[in-house]
């Protein structure tokens, strides 16, 4: 039986850095959150409320920086997948 491969790309910027709260300053995520991404058991809906909450986490300023990266890297992913 193979696995459902989710279309959620990480929210992952490539900006790991984790002060003393262990919160990443790039994509807001815990190590924990970190983690449960790379289950491959983690739904597409905990991966999209995940996505939700950590916006909510942001300052105005932050979520626009980080959307725009993650849009574009998004764009990135999608130019070299096979179709």
């Amino acid at each position: 039986m193979s696995e459902k491969k989710s279309k959620l790309v990480s929210p992952c910027i490539s900006i790991c850095q984790y002060p003393k709260d262990g919160t990443c300053l790039g994509c807001f995520r815990t190590s924990e959150d970190r983690k449960k991404w790379k289950d491959p058991n983690t739904s597409d809906e905990w991966k999209e409320q995940n996505i939700t909450n950590i916006q909510k986490k942001m300052s105005h300023i932050h979520k626009k920086s980080w959307r725009e990266t993650y849009r574009k890297k998004i764009q990135k992913i999608n130019k070299n997948e096979p179709t």
